[in-house]
């Protein structure tokens, strides 16, 4: 019985590109890409743009909540 070396190394590495390329595709379904993380980070930065030139006109909307004062030793009834 004779063996190719050639072909079966020539198998040998298809199959590891191939296992190599579902990886990446699992990471990337994981983690996101480098793109994606780039894009959220450039959101965020807009974000806290708008709220650092707009600052004054967020603080002039009333809270919804109300605003509890609370000392070390009073506590809600329960």
């Amino acid at each position: 019985m004779k063996f190719d070396i050639k072909a079966l190394s020539s198998t040998l590495k298809n199959i590891q590109k191939i296992s190599k390329g579902i990886d990446n595709d699992e990471k990337i379904k994981k983690y996101g890409t480098f793109l994606d993380s780039k894009q959220e980070i450039a959101q965020l930065y807009i974000l806290f743009i708008f709220f650092g030139i707009h600052g004054d006109i967020i603080q002039q909307y009333p809270f919804h909540s109300q605003k509890v004062d609370y000392s070390m030793t009073e506590y809600d009834l329960d």
